[in-house]
């Protein structure tokens, strides 16, 4: 079986969930359309962000023709298929025309077509303002906020009513994105981090913390209001601060392994990459989860949430009592690997993933978990 993963890689999910399908015998390989400065892996990359030539244009719209006939299983990520030129305009809109045709075409030669979807590719910023009293689609928060209600919550509709029916299956790793999807697309766990690679270093449970943060976005990570409640505690609690920003991922990574907890996000709802990687290394880490959002992710996930949760609202109350019980961060780092065993194994969900990949109506099942719950 020839499996396709692309056009991009967003939080290194289709590289280790393709690394993880080799395991298994499938040829699985990752193509993406350009690289970023975090430095994830790929077996091919067809051009360089922003660029515009002709002849990097060509190879995307070559590479998207010829996918359909060489694979049997394409698997698209961030609502997008390699002729999806999201930096169209100027001369790129003549390519209009060729829009999705690439999965347009696997779809017409009966190829099994899956499509992950990871937060902004699907979220209607209009829609979270409205339905949610924290997220950060709002005004002072994201950047684009503006832009999203004039233009791109439009276009995510499109990608939903229109790109969507065409796959064989749909997965969300945001329990908030289940709210804009159809009833039969699945929630996800992240399959990102390499978990046998990371050897847990468990935190200090005395002495002066070190305590990071690493935000890829500050504003949409609620940096600046969790930034005001750890200066706000700093005269009651000697900590140190490791804040990770514009650092390539490996070098991000062995920063971490020194640090003692983790603070992910506070307006998401949800938690990220970055926090599974601090828990296969053994770190407690707080965020913010949002109740209402809980119903697409399963029972028996959600009773083993293993996180310091935070409130918007109370951060500094919630990180001063975090802060005053550093004694038991030992053990809610061992609850945390354990967590990402049993939830984020990408031998597992790559398991599964291959079973549906198979049988696209296949029940999707985390076989190898205690309860092999379906998901």
């Amino acid at each position: 079986m020839r499996v396709l993963h692309g056009p991009v890689n967003v939080g290194n999910q289709p590289w280790v969930l393709s690394r993880a399908e080799r395991k298994l015998g499938v040829e699985s390989e990752l193509v993406i359309n350009y690289d970023t400065w975090l430095g994830y892996g790929a077996d091919r990359i067809l051009g360089q962000p922003g660029e515009r030539s002709f002849a990097s244009m060509a190879r995307r719209v070559e590479f998207g023709l010829r996918a359909p006939f060489r694979y049997e299983v394409l698997h698209f990520y961030f609502g997008r298929s390699y002729l999806f030129f999201e930096d169209r305009g100027g001369w790129l809109s003549q390519l209009a025309p060729l829009l999705a045709v690439d999965l347009k075409l696997a779809r017409r030669l009966g190829k099994k077509i899956f499509m992950t979807l990871q937060g902004c590719d699907t979220r209607i910023a209009a829609r979270s303002n409205a339905r949610n009293a924290t997220t950060m689609c709002a005004e002072g928060r994201c950047s684009v906020y503006g832009a999203c209600r004039s233009t791109y919550d439009a276009q995510r509709q499109r990608m939903i009513d229109r790109l969507l029916p065409l796959c064989d299956r749909v997965f969300y790793l945001n329990p908030e994105l289940g709210h804009e999807l159809a009833a039969d697309a699945v929630f996800l766990p992240y399959a990102s981090c390499e978990i046998e690679t990371f050897v847990p270093q468990w935190p200090r449970p005395n002495g002066r913390p070190r305590i990071v943060h690493a935000p890829s976005n500050g504003g949409i990570k609620g940096t600046p209001s969790i930034l005001a409640a750890l200066q706000a505690l700093q005269p009651r609690f000697d900590f140190e601060l490791v804040l990770v920003e514009n650092t390539p991922h490996a070098e991000a990574l062995k920063i971490y392994s020194d640090c003692d907890l983790a603070i992910d996000q506070i307006l998401a709802g949800w938690y990220g990459g970055y926090a599974v990687e601090m828990m296969a290394m053994g770190k407690p880490v707080a965020c913010a989860i949002r109740d209402a959002d809980l119903q697409f992710v399963p029972a028996a996930m959600q009773a083993e949430l293993p996180f310091f949760r935070l409130r918007p609202g109370h951060l500094a109350d919630d990180l001063a009592t975090i802060l005053a019980a550093q004694a038991r961060w030992p053990e809610a780092g061992q609850a945390a690997r354990r967590f990402v065993e049993r939830w984020h194994n990408p031998a597992t969900i790559a398991e599964a993933m291959v079973a549906c990949y198979r049988d696209p109506a296949n029940r999707f099942g985390l076989a190898a978990t205690a309860t092999a719950e379906a998901f």
